[in-house]
């Protein structure tokens, strides 16, 4: 358990870090949404483009373990759904809720990938994150359109947009070059490198920065509850669905980090929209995130020595 915690603390580091040159040296908004940007179009794609073109996918099955994640994901939206329906909270809180409950932040799940197996992990996480970014972003503006009080989003809308996401195309791409035997070599391999190297920490710094530590006592108890389904129930749900297919080896590993990562950081900007609760979105993204370093050292370690 300690291997695993040496190499989930640099990424929570990073993430420190992000957090401390914002609120102390670099407080412009602007730095931090340029940032954003070139990571989102440019760095993290490139990364993505280049190891899963890399990969070996004939010795790794990842078909059983991406069922494991979309089904523990699903049965954790179902058991919010219904929860609802037993125990009715406001609608635009309970928009928060979900949101905090399903979705995950790519940028943490690929660097902690990478720094727990390597380009390998890389180019799982790749395939993962192609299949999933769908999935949870067709559930949450779902949700938001039925329960948000804000503008509304098309379903052609949000399709095109999942369609045109950068890291769903850098993954696709380099999956297509591995399909066709294709390899990046000489100079574009060494431009794509040094891209990628940049997407990890300047992501991670990002997270940190937008981390807000301030939260209401009328935001604790729904913040307990979306960091619970998060952080808790969703990795169980996902390890029994792996341990029923008898999922094993690296895909297994990063299916059950997929679903211990912390919430998506955009969920906010979600919220703010399409008329959910903003504040409790904010609260539920930066308890994830730092509770986060603790239940995946747990949880990956634990796995890693039965």
């Amino acid at each position: 358990m300690l291997n695993i915690f040496m190499s989930v603390l640099p990424i929570f580091l990073l993430i420190t870090a992000g957090y401390l040159v914002k609120n102390r040296f670099v407080r412009d908004d602007g730095f931090w949404k340029a940032a954003d940007k070139l990571v989102y179009y440019v760095f993290f794609p490139s990364l993505l483009l280049l190891d899963v073109s890399d990969a070996n996918f004939a010795s790794a099955n990842t078909s059983s373990s991406i069922l494991a994640t979309v089904g523990g994901t699903l049965l954790v939206a179902i058991f919010i759904l219904v929860a609802q329906r037993v125990v009715t909270v406001r609608n635009d809180l309970f928009t928060s809720i979900f949101q905090g409950g399903v979705r995950y932040n790519s940028y943490v799940f690929v660097a902690l990938a990478q720094s727990l197996s390597g380009a390998e992990g890389v180019a799982i996480s790749g395939v993962f994150v192609a299949y999933m970014i769908v999935l949870t972003n067709v559930m949450s503006v779902l949700v938001m359109n039925h329960y948000g009080t804000g503008g509304k989003k098309s379903f052609k809308g949000t399709v095109a947009a999942m369609v045109q996401n950068p890291l769903i195309i850098g993954a696709m791409l380099g999956l297509a070059l591995n399909v066709a035997d294709l390899h990046v070599a000489g100079a574009a391999r060494q431009f794509l490198t040094y891209l990628g190297n940049a997407a990890t920490p300047l992501s991670l710094m990002s997270v940190g920065a937008g981390l807000m530590l301030v939260m209401q006592a009328r935001q604790a108890i729904a913040t307990g509850y979306a960091v619970g389904l998060k952080l808790l129930v969703m990795p169980l749900c996902t390890l029994t669905l792996l341990k029923v297919q008898g999922a094993s080896g690296t895909p297994a590993h990063i299916a059950l980090l997929y679903s211990s990562v912390p919430c998506a950081g955009n969920a906010y900007i979600m919220a703010r929209q399409m008329g959910g609760d903003s504040e409790t979105m904010a609260s539920i993204i930066t308890w994830t995130t730092l509770l986060s370093a603790v239940t995946i050292t747990v949880i990956i370690g634990t796995i890693t020595q039965l």
